[in-house]
Parts: C-alpha cells; sequence; structure tokens
C-alpha cells in the first residue's frame, strides 16, 4: 500500500499532510485574530460605559453634598418642626 510516486516534496501523503496542517495553521490565526478585534471592540463599549457611571457618580456626589450640607438639613428641620410625629418616623423630602 505503499505510495511510490515521488513529488518534488516528498510522497503524495506528506504533502498533503503538510497542507492539512498549513491550512489548519492559517486557520488558528484568523480565529485568533478575530478574537482579538472582537475583544477589542468589547473593550471599547466597556471604556464608553465607564465615563458614563464616572460622570453620574460625580453628579449623584454633587447632589449627596449639597442635600447633606449644615444649612439644607438645617433648613429640613425647621420646615418639620410643625410634624407631631416621633422622630423615628418623621420623613423629610429632599429636593
Amino acid at each position: 500500500m505503499y505510495c511510490k510516486i515521488k513529488t518534488a516534496f516528498g510522497t503524495p501523503l506528506v504533502v498533503a499532510l503538510s497542507s492539512l496542517l498549513l491550512v489548519g495553521l492559517a486557520m488558528g490565526r484568523i480565529h485568533y485574530r478575530l478574537q482579538t478585534t472582537l475583544i477589542g471592540y468589547d473593550i471599547g463599549h466597556l471604556k464608553a460605559d465607564e465615563a458614563k457611571q464616572l460622570e453620574t457618580r460625580a453628579y449623584l456626589k454633587m447632589q449627596l453634598e449639597k442635600l447633606t450640607t449644615r444649612k439644607h438639613l438645617q433648613l429640613l428641620t425647621e420646615n418639620d418642626q410643625d410634624n407631631n410625629a416621633p422622630k423615628s418616623q418623621r420623613t423629610y423630602a429632599l429636593q
């Protein structure tokens, strides 16, 4: 069953196997590059989301600081002097 035909590169089986190996390696490289590109796009989307979240965080932090200033809290308690509810059950509307 051994093929005695020889080509410039060796037997047809060696040529076929080496061609198959090269095609497999090429497909592996294509897959690797495609995955790298897709991961790059994902990173870009995540960075955009991070920028939005940092902006939202800064806004909310500013609002929290504004609402928890001594002047604002005193204003809330002054407006609540008419409230007869126990202190543990009082609620305040934040503006």
